[in-house]
């Protein structure tokens, strides 16, 4: 997701250390590994893992840059691509392949035009058997152009890998999947950990901190609707992953003082859920909650568009900001926070 691509390098890492990263894009970490691709398939911050056929520095913006993306297809190594894709689908022979292009700037070419390219090229170098398709293919080749780079890549994951398989049920709001597991690794996870989402929705959050790793001793969740806190207990079950969940108001939590090592939460965006011009109160009466709540030593980390009134109240009630991450969600800026008492 755009504004994660420090974090998901940062787990991608974690999980392969001889990995090296070469660049950041908008929404793309481009880096070298030699690790087995299932180790890079079982990240969690990662909507998709890709493997580059050709990283092209510097594209012009004429049409000539067309020849430079059909040459570089052309010249890039397929067979061990494809030698991937089969390994991580267990051994499946694809049948199919399309192109699918996007593009950001302005260019003396249409972004149809950049993917004909690509496709122009691919019809040399794929093995016979495969068809080209408009939809649906077994195989997808992803042609990136912006900020004078272009990138093409095939891609190894499939959807399960963004929209887990646990997430059977949704709530207006819910959470990218992507967007929790990063939050729950920026909580500087332990196994000591005693985690709350006092604003849990459909559990999202309390799911992927028990799926990162480094497993919570435990994870406590709560929302004012019995149906999504029925909803959570639900999608908890699909992960096999136990939850103690209750209704409950965040504002009147019944936890003891210093009870909890991390608070993770999605708070109210004022949009879909909430009022905008109620979520200054609401904002000042969680933040007392939370701080009655959290272990002197705790993390909170949480989520808003609501960046500036949030900032505004945790600096007025004595937190200390150690880290704001800038994302999309739902299409509009949000930052994500972890704070620290002072």
């Amino acid at each position: 997701m755009p504004g994660l691509e420090t974090l998901a390098f940062s787990e991608m890492a974690a999980v392969t250390p001889e990995t090296k990263l070469i660049k950041f894009l908008r929404g793309i970490a481009l880096f070298s590994s030699a690790a087995a691709p299932e180790e890079l398939l079982s990240v969690r911050t990662s909507e998709d893992v890709y493997c580059t056929l050709a990283h092209i520095k510097k594209l012009r913006r004429g049409p000539e840059s067309l020849r430079v993306l059909h040459s570089a297809t052309l010249q890039s190594d397929l067979p061990s691509a494809l030698a991937y894709w089969r390994r991580v689908h267990h051994g499946a022979q694809p049948r199919t392949w399309r192109v699918i292009s996007q593009m950001s700037g302005t260019y003396d070419f249409r972004r149809m035009d950049a993917g004909e390219a690509v496709i122009a090229a691919l019809r040399k170098c794929m093995p016979r058997h495969m068809q080209q398709v408009a939809d649906d293919a077994d195989v997808e080749i992803w042609n990136w152009l912006g900020n004078s780079d272009a990138l093409i890549g095939l891609r190894l994951s499939d959807a399960s890998m963004r929209h887990r398989h646990y997430k059977r049920e949704h709530l207006p709001a819910s959470l990218r999947p992507t967007i929790a597991a990063a939050m729950a690794w920026v909580s500087r996870p332990t196994p000591q950990d005693r985690v709350l989402d006092p604003l849990c929705g459909a559990g999202t959050l309390l799911i992927e901190r028990s799926l990162l790793g480094d497993a919570p001793a435990q994870l406590l969740g709560g929302d004012i609707r019995q149906e999504a806190v029925s909803m959570a207990q639900r999608n908890a079950g699909a992960a096999e992953v136990d939850l103690a969940l209750q209704v409950w108001d965040a504002r009147s939590l019944p936890l003891a003082a210093n009870s909890v090592t991390r608070v993770i939460t999605n708070l109210p965006f004022g949009k879909q859920i909430g009022l905008r011009e109620e979520n200054e109160q609401l904002y000042t009466d969680l933040l007392h909650e939370f701080d009655r709540v959290l272990a002197p030593d705790g993390l909170i980390v949480s989520l808003t568009s609501e960046d500036r009134l949030w900032e505004g109240i945790l600096r007025e009630q004595g937190w200390r900001i150690e880290k704001k991450v800038v994302c999309v969600v739902l299409g509009q800026p949000a930052s994500i926070f972890v704070t620290s008492r002072q």
